[in-house]
């Protein structure tokens, strides 16, 4: 099952974020190595500047779970829900995850 950039924009994001972590590009990626690794990971090359910016954006500032304290986890971690976005999260061992947060609407 593809993942579509247009219908499911948090995941298509999230799955090129990985696509990149794997390729072993970072936020300095050019658009060429951003298509390159989402081809290379089976998607289609991302159509949007928006999604492009998200990618990179996440890239460039992961969340460190070393370096950050809870608080700044937690805004970063809700942050990333509210915008839909994903975001990279490092662990205290150096391994990478990339969270696909999403909101949950409150019931009325």
């Amino acid at each position: 099952m593809k993942i579509s950039e247009r219908s499911n924009p948090v995941g298509y994001q999230a799955a090129l974020v990985r696509a990149s972590l794997h390729a072993g590009i970072d936020h300095t990626a050019s658009d060429d190595d951003l298509d390159d690794a989402a081809t290379k990971a089976g998607l289609r090359p991302a159509a949007l500047e928006q999604t492009r910016e998200i990618v990179r954006g996440a890239l460039e500032s992961p969340v460190d779970f070393v370096d950050d304290c809870n608080q700044d986890v937690a805004f970063a971690v809700f942050n990333a829900a509210a915008e839909g976005r994903p975001l990279v999260v490092v662990g205290t061992d150096g391994s990478r995850v990339v969270m696909e947060p999403h909101a949950v609407e409150e019931s009325a």
